[in-house]
């Protein structure tokens, strides 16, 4: 017989069109519970030509993957002699586990519940606990084979600090591009993050959105692994992880089939991605009571294809009914944690390891305290959510919510706390488990913003502003990376206005600049202006401007407007830090929000998605009812005003042609007429100086009518 390790990575049937593989490919596994036929007309990549691309990019890596046949037979036979379906004997194994969610603040941000519940089924299936175990076929009922592997979180990071073992990590790299032999990109993130949790000590778990076009995938133990590093972890899409949360029952057995790969278990047709194959009949898993089989997308029973009934319930099949291991695959995946095996997997359960990742100890006790809020962000009168997060296992919990009706909580979750108050409010959380406790106190925690929202018309060019965030805007950096702050250094008007640095480092990150609440119960309509500078670094470069607007503060938003690409450039390709000067701007009105959005508790946001391509900018951004007056350019009349904005007056530069009836007036951004500038006859060059000391400030039009011609241009008040 031969064995390889090899790359096995696990392909999402539902987005096989869109899979991007590095090496040799499976497929999604799941539960009858959900469905008993595998999706249609599957696309497979060819095992032997992933793994021999491996092997022409690092010839060596073939050499180290050869191990000792001999050895290896005479270990697996041993140990196959002293097998106890019952357990007998033989002592479960303990294997430290770490999480790594990595996400972008969505849904793929998982509950630790999620967590916990994977868990839970995992260590069903590698203990024969698994309730549908009873399902199995009487053809395979007395090869059922017990692993007897036991999974736990850690409770101890590398350096032997407190932890709960789940860490997470905002990335763009939750979309999974895959190993690429010189790193991974989910990895290097986590472990900027985190630091490193060595393959030897922890299995490394990394939950994403999209791990390389698959459900999961992960490495068979290789000689050529590092043992101190974390390359050679499972990485499965969060909807395959659990069956809470965003995962359900019939995908979660996806995990158990990695973790079967982890421990260097095959497809029971062979080392091959082509269930169906009639050639793979004479293919072998390297396991004695798997019959030979060309593999199952689909949950048929009765299965006969290689001369033998076919284990079609196995865990390592795609069959969607998955109920068991066989007693040789227990065998052999205990063979994989047996000293002098590849990727130094023994290391995992020795005492002294399981001691330095806290997994012996089932009570640990409370070392940290921590809790999150549903909000952060809302109106006078609304409610906040909270959750524990505090390990290990607390108790007793007794809540401070300055400002929150009720004041105070001993429940684990408290739900329902009212703000009625506009202000900032702080969260305190004491815990304990009966013999210590510990506190948490979270300042500026909680923003009520108040039920007079600001009236509209509106205007705001940054000028009066410092810093971002204040208390017109709040920002949102889930990466902590460069996000919206005020500039001198370019504005369309004035000497200010928001940008980001955006870098090539921040590709995939988000960041939002999120206003505070405007009343708009009195209007029929509403347009929002606001204008923004920005260049691609190329044609490949796809950053995104977003407009997102809010009825009920924030609760929920709708996206109204998206720019990118050469929809949003105003200026041509820049090689990186592009400022623009006065003709690289372009203003954008949104005029497509709908009378359910014309309330009291108005919100807008923009949110920008880099794929690091450039700086931007916005500026002017302006909120109006329906406009009495359009914008109107008559190309024929040059009009130029300045300055713009304007303090205490302005200047009205226009030519007249022949002596005609002009008329200059000025207008409000609901297409009032504020005030009567001029009217009467003229010509030549005109220069109009204007008081504007006695307006408020906004955005106005400055409106000229000379003959039948017109044309209207903004001017800010400031």
């Amino acid at each position: 017989m031969q064995f390889l390790y090899y790359w096995v990575v696990e392909i999402n049937y539902y987005l096989m069109k869109k899979f991007t593989l590095t090496l040799a490919c499976a497929a999604l596994i799941g539960s009858a519970f959900a469905q008993n036929s595998a999706p249609q007309d599957p696309e497979y990549c060819g095992s032997n030509k992933q793994r021999d691309r491996l092997f022409d990019m690092h010839p060596s890596f073939r050499v180290q993957d050869s191990i000792d046949q001999v050895e290896f037979q005479r270990v697996y036979e041993d140990y196959m002699k002293g097998l106890d379906l019952s357990g007998g004997e033989r002592a479960s194994k303990i294997i430290p586990v770490v999480v790594h969610i990595v996400h972008l603040g969505g849904a793929e941000n998982i509950s630790d519940a999620q967590v916990y519940d994977a868990m839970r089924i995992l260590n069903e299936d590698f203990n024969m606990a698994n309730t549908d175990i009873s399902d199995v076929v009487s053809g395979f009922t007395s090869v059922i084979g017990n692993p007897d592997i036991e999974f736990r979180l850690a409770t101890k990071d590398d350096n032997g600090n407190c932890h709960k073992g789940i860490t997470r990590t905002y990335s763009s790299t939750t979309y999974d591009t895959g190993m690429d032999f010189n790193g991974h990109p989910i990895v290097d993130a986590v472990e900027a993050e985190h630091g490193n949790w060595p393959q030897n000590k922890y299995m490394n778990v990394f939950v994403c959105i999209d791990p390389d076009g698959a459900a999961g995938y992960t490495l068979n133990p290789s000689g050529w692994l590092p043992v101190t590093g974390m390359y050679g972890g499972i990485f499965i899409r969060h909807t395959y992880f659990g069956s809470v949360g965003t995962g359900n029952y019939g995908l979660a057995r996806a995990f158990s089939h990695e973790v079967g790969h982890w421990l260097n278990l095959a497809h029971p047709w062979g080392p091959n991605n082509n269930p169906g194959n009639a050639g793979s009949c004479s293919d072998d898993d390297g396991v004695t009571d798997t019959p030979n089989t060309i593999g199952w997308t689909s949950c048929n029973l009765s299965g006969t294809t290689c001369g033998s009934l076919d284990n079609v319930q196995n865990f390592m099949e795609y069959s969607y009914c998955s109920r068991m291991f066989t007693a040789g695959q227990a065998a052999r995946m205990n063979t994989a944690l047996q000293n002098g095996q590849p990727a130094d997997r023994h290391n995992l359960w020795q005492t002294s390891n399981l001691n330095a990742t806290g997994v012996l100890n089932l009570n640990p006790g409370l070392c940290e305290v921590d809790f999150e809020s549903d909000e952060i962000i809302i109106c006078a009168g609304q409610s906040v959510d909270f959750t524990d997060l505090s390990f290990h296992s607390p108790t007793t919990w007794s809540w401070s919510f300055t400002g929150g009706m009720p004041n105070t909580s001993t429940d684990q979750n408290p739900t329902g706390i009212v703000y009625n108050t506009p202000g900032t409010y702080t969260v305190e959380l004491t815990a304990g488990d009966g013999s210590s406790s510990a506190t948490e106190t979270k300042t500026a925690m909680i923003n009520v913003l108040p039920t007079d929202a600001l009236p509209v018309p509106h205007s705001e060019g940054f000028e009066s502003m410092t810093s971002l965030p204040n208390s017109d805007f709040f920002v949102e950096n889930n990466d902590n990376d460069n996000t919206w702050e005020v500039t001198t250094a370019a504005a369309q008007a004035g000497s200010k206005c928001a940008y980001i640095d955006n870098e090539l480092s921040m590709e995939g990150t988000k960041d939002n600049l999120i206003s505070n609440t405007f009343d708009l119960s009195g209007l029929s309509g509403v347009t929002v202006g606001f204008d923004h500078a920005f260049a691609q670094r190329n044609s490949g470069t796809l950053d995104k401007l977003s407009f997102y607007v809010s009825n009920d503060c924030g609760n929920t938003w709708a996206v109204r407007k998206n720019l990118s690409g050469t929809l949003l450039s105003t200026a041509s390709f820049n090689n990186g830090n592009f400022v623009p000067n006065s003709t690289q701007w372009e203003h954008t009105d949104v005029t497509n929000i709908s009378a359910s959005y014309l309330t009291p508790s108005f919100r807008y946001r923009f949110e920008f998605t880099s794929d690091g391509g450039n700086n931007i900018y916005l500026d002017n951004i302006n909120l109006s009812g329906p406009l009495g007056t359009p914008i109107i350019t008559d190309e024929s009349i040059a009009l130029v005003l300045y300055p713009n904005p304007a303090d205490d007056n302005i200047s009205i530069r226009f030519d007249v042609a022949s002596n005609q009836n002009v008329s200059v007036s000025l207008k409000d951004m609901l297409g009032r007429t504020v005030a009567n500038i001029m009217n009467g006859t003229t010509s030549g060059h005109q220069t109009i100086d204007w008081d504007t000391s006695a307006l408020s400030a906004g955005v106005y039009h400055v409106n000229i009518v000379i003959g039948d011609q017109q044309v209207s241009k903004r001017i800010v008040i400031k």
